[in-house]
């Protein structure tokens, strides 16, 4: 076991916020099991329905659509029109009725609800109210259930906003990446800086919302004295909550593609993107902000971020809308990501769905270290008295630990706290701390069985 875990060692330096690693290793949230065949999802789906939840859970909704590619951007689907506000608002509706009397969907408190995207702010005002107000008559949403309609300044305009509060959202979430107008422009963000300035100026004062922003850090163009600018300015709107995101530049995406033919700056290397992140941590703990996870500040007790808290957790999620995917009782799913097979599916009736799995034996024990390390504090003495396949884990990856800890990356024996290096590498330490869980429990495979023979 050991010398398996090498691999994943941290080199040993004086900067581990800059040098800790050679690249930065990309997790998935959960591990999936056993594919569900598709002529058994309707049949299993109906199955899953009937048995109560229990625990926390969330909703999450997803609006495909976008006005046009930004450079960064691995997420783009399909170009958003005017013409399809209405109908997908209908068909998101429809598959909200098909399952709101379900045991499973009645059976105890949703606690956030989360429009994503793509670019939920594109549907129309009255859309994005009747959605919203349908969840509301349909769902048994807790007392301070969290409803956070996630957008860019570019759709988002007073009537929409409004509309969106009256009916009851009470978060918004707004990827501004920067504040400076050419980076902005330079990765197709249509506002200016000064606009997006005046639109966070107006969703805080209206006094009626958590407002969060998201910040991408190591974009191309972006000076450290620019990053400086974009920290300052969040700050001095009064914001509720902020994310610092690391840049990502994902093969074949616009961003790749323009850098590789000398159309556009490099973006920023991990030693600089390191060296933004401990600038950008410092800055807001100056400020008198928590750091509520990995990228995630909030300034005051109105931010809560419950949504992203409970899903990188394992909660139970209720998803909706072509290519949103979620899980319950014991199962995971997506929905089609095609518009069309996704109309088709609701017009006959059905769940829309394009995948279902049994739940990996893996993925409680995996979820544990995901919430442990994006809330910045992993206690493994708990782990192995809760989850019989952890047991000695601890002990297993010792030389793992102690390494990182040398390494200054995190600190501590059982309860085991992330250094500030640790915190930007949180995505590294997470991918190979679950690759070192499969190696001290290969035996955690599902059966294969089809649904028939499971139930007989």
């Amino acid at each position: 076991m050991k010398a398996a875990l090498e691999k994943f060692f941290a080199q040993e330096t004086d900067d581990p916020l800059r040098y800790a690693f050679e690249r930065r290793g990309a997790h998935m949230l959960g591990s999936a099991g056993e594919a569900v065949s598709e002529e058994e999802h309707q049949l299993v789906w109906q199955e899953i329905q009937k048995p109560k939840r229990s625990g926390m859970a969330v909703m999450y909704l997803h609006v495909p659509f976008c006005a046009n590619h930004c450079l960064f951007c691995g997420f783009y689907r399909n170009k958003w029109h005017e013409e399809h506000s209405a109908p997908y608002a209908d068909a998101l509706i429809k598959e909200l009725e098909l399952e709101a009397s379900s045991t499973a969907s009645q059976s105890s408190p949703i606690n956030a609800v989360y429009f994503g995207g793509g670019t939920p702010t594109a549907l129309h005002a009255n859309d994005l109210a009747r959605v919203i107000r349908r969840i509301r008559e349909l769902y048994p949403l807790s007392a301070d259930c969290e409803i956070t309609v996630e957008g860019r300044i570019f759709h988002f305009d007073d009537d929409k906003i409004d509309a969106c509060l009256d009916a009851g959202a009470n978060r918004f979430s707004t990827g501004v990446q920067s504040f400076n107008t050419k980076v902005r422009k330079r990765q197709g963000r249509k506002a200016s800086g000064s606009e997006a300035i005046r639109f966070f100026e107006g969703l805080r004062d209206r006094n009626r919302a958590a407002i969060v922003c998201d910040l991408i850090l190591g974009l191309p163009y972006q000076t450290a004295e620019i990053w400086r600018d974009d920290l300052r300015t969040v700050v001095d709107l009064g914001l509720d909550g902020v994310d610092l995101y690391t840049l990502a530049v994902f093969p074949g995406s616009p961003l790749s593609k323009a850098i590789e033919k000398g159309a556009c700056d490099p973006a920023a290397t991990l030693p600089q993107q390191g060296a933004m992140y401990g600038e950008g941590l410092e800055y807001m703990h100056r400020q008198g902000w928590k750091q509520i996870s990995s990228s995630h500040w909030g300034r005051q007790t109105r931010e809560r971020n419950l949504y992203n808290t409970l899903i990188k957790s394992g909660a139970d999620c209720l998803a909706f809308g072509s290519g949103a995917g979620g899980n319950i009782n014991g199962y995971s799913y997506g929905i089609h990501g095609g518009i069309v097979d996704y109309m088709r599916c609701l017009e006959e009736g059905e769940k829309p769905l394009s995948r279902l799995h049994r739940t990996d034996p893996m993925s409680s024990p995996l979820n544990f270290l995901a919430a442990g390390i994006e809330e910045m504090r992993l206690d493994l003495g708990h782990l192995e008295r809760t989850e019989v396949s952890a047991r000695g884990f601890r002990k297993s990856i010792d030389s793992l630990l102690s390494n990182w800890q040398c390494s200054g990356l995190i600190a501590g024996e059982e309860l085991i706290s992330l250094t500030t290096a640790g915190r930007f590498w949180h995505q590294t330490l997470l991918t190979y701390l679950k690759a070192a869980f499969k190696l001290h429990s290969p035996s955690l495979q599902p059966e294969t069985k089809t649904y028939q023979e499971e139930a007989a």
